[in-house]
């Protein structure tokens, strides 16, 4: 049976090393976008404070009028007073979006990392589908997944063959191709929950996208309550009143009629940016449909839905965990680099070892 996961762990892992080397490093970047964003994009990211800032409605007002054929569908709030608004448009011709930054205090658009060229767009659109495209089916969707599952099958593969040679004895004087091999098993060992874990919800983050609201939004999370209206600042009292003690991040407008307005909110205690509970608004009239807290959720909900984005970028306690998450990304990457030599090393000892037998039968016959 062991001889089956070898083989299969081999197949697998020579197949997926270039798609997991890439995943590995520029996910080891994006676990620091927002960081490296705000020191890349400066002029963008920040604001001077001129005094109090302007009501949301006028801030999309303006925007709109700044951006002809575009309706704002996004607000991404700052964190601080200095932080520009991050807001997403959407084309009312093509549908198409456009990410910008805005000054939320002059309502002025400050521009947008999509004009030219961005090291970092260019990344993070590598590590979600590989250039080409993010409908599924597209080239780059499909080797996303297959490296994600690979993944999976790896890591449970490895804790099978690895357990319990290597796994507690390391040795850095062994040579070359021995001190490789047993990196490569202790290393995998002592990581294959992490990887199992970046596999499991990479898989489950595919199959949330454009469904996530669905998920969140659902019957069991009914309630009804009267709003204070259909503004922006309105919709945001609102969800403050129902949720006290949360911040709201980010707030979606409806993209297609029948759709409901979706705040998410972040108690202090939540770690992640975009937080871990919900208010939903009916678009028309502004009342409550449904909530969602952190607090109160059921486990497996919050399991299925807001932890599995969480675990797979390292927000679940700030900090500490991203940094976590590129180290173990760059794990990943040290997997990748030396599974495949251990086969070229073994493919040369065997080249060698035919080598040196041949050249005693030819010793021998002279």
């Amino acid at each position: 049976m062991k001889r089956f996961f070898f083989n299969l762990h081999l197949i697998i892992g020579l197949c997926s090393a270039v798609i997991l080397l890439v995943l590995s490093l520029s996910g080891t970047v994006i676990a620091f976008e927002p960081e490296l964003n705000r020191l890349m994009h400066p002029e963008l990211t920040k604001v001077a404070v001129t005094g109090p800032r302007l009501s949301w409605d006028v801030v999309k007002q303006r925007v709109e009028q700044q951006a002809p054929g575009w309706k704002l569908s996004r607000f991404y709030f700052p964190d601080a007073p200095n932080d520009s608004t991050y807001v997403r448009l959407r084309s009312t011709r093509t549908h198409r979006i456009r990410q910008i930054y805005v000054n939320q205090y002059t309502g002025r658009i400050l521009g947008s990392t999509e004009d030219g060229p961005n090291l970092l767009i260019r990344i993070h659109d590598l590590h979600v589908n590989f250039l080409t495209g993010t409908i599924a089916g597209h080239p780059g969707n499909i080797a996303v997944m297959a490296g994600t599952w690979s993944l999976l099958i790896l890591s449970i593969t490895g804790l099978i063959l690895w357990f319990p040679r290597k796994v507690f004895h390391f040795h850095w004087r062994s040579p070359g191709p021995r001190l490789n091999r047993d990196l490569h098993m202790s290393l995998g060992f002592w990581s294959s929950a992490a990887m199992f874990a970046f596999a499991l919800t990479g898989v489950g983050l595919h199959y949330q996208t454009g469904k996530l609201l669905d998920l969140l939004n659902r019957p069991s999370n009914a309630t009804f309550r009267p709003g204070h209206g259909t503004s922006i600042e309105a919709m945001l009292q609102t969800a403050r009143e129902t949720l006290p003690g949360a911040e709201i991040p980010r707030l979606l407008l409806p993209e297609k009629a029948g759709d409901p307005v979706f705040l998410y909110m972040r108690f202090p205690e939540d770690k992640t940016p975009a937080g871990r509970s919900f208010v939903t608004l009916d678009a028309k009239t502004g009342d409550v449909l449904s909530v969602g807290s952190s607090r109160t959720a059921p486990v497996l909900e919050s399991a299925l839905v807001q932890y599995t984005r969480e675990i797979h970028t390292g927000t679940l306690f700030g900090a500490p965990t991203r940094i976590l998450a590129a180290l173990l990304a760059l794990c990943l990457a040290l997997l990748t680099l030396t599974g495949p030599l251990i086969w070229i090393n073994k493919r040369r000892a065997k080249l060698h070892g035919r080598r040196a037998l041949a050249r005693a039968k030819h010793s021998m016959m002279r």
